[in-house]
């Protein structure tokens, strides 16, 4: 008999935590229902980030509603879908974000350029696609982040 309440117990905390790891889910996957985008500071500037923080690019080339990203590109540079609603976090600003209808499907757009990531990118070099093919970083003001200048080399004379 004790045995019998032993097994019923645990299977009650189990099933419990079934439950609870369900709920669990389900408040994660409601508030991964919208699309955030967010700023970084960065060796760049303070740029555009998406909810993971990967830097976010525009394509110097698009002119929507003509994207020139299309194909082959998108691999390497997937646009970002907008999922649910898009909303603006940190120095990022709601009036400069939207959407349109790109080649890989609904895209969020930010002062009107579509907005995608590099694939390459990593935590150690989260902006390695800066300046890749006229792709750019994106500033909180909706423009491109020029690529920093390089600061030049002394040589001593005579040499």
């Amino acid at each position: 008999m004790t045995r019998l309440k032993l097994f019923i117990a645990l299977s009650s905390l189990g099933s419990l935590g079934l439950v609870s790891g369900v709920a669990l889910a389900s408040t994660a996957q409601a508030s991964a229902s919208n699309t955030v985008i967010s700023t970084k500071q960065t060796s760049l500037g303070t740029i555009l980030v998406n909810s993971s923080g990967k830097t976010l690019y525009l394509d110097t080339a698009d002119k929507p509603p003509h994207f020139a990203c299309t194909g082959a590109c998108l691999k390497a540079w997937p646009a970002l879908k907008a999922v649910g609603t898009v909303k603006a976090a940190g120095a990022a600003k709601a009036a400069l974000l939207g959407t349109t209808k790109g080649p890989a499907g609904k895209t969020v757009t930010y002062n009107g350029h579509p907005l995608y990531t590099f694939v390459s990118d990593s935590t150690s070099n989260p902006t390695s696609g800066e300046g890749q093919h006229g792709f750019y970083a994106v500033s909180p003001a909706g423009a491109k982040v020029p690529l920093p200048k390089k600061k030049p080399t002394s040589q001593a004379p005579g040499y």
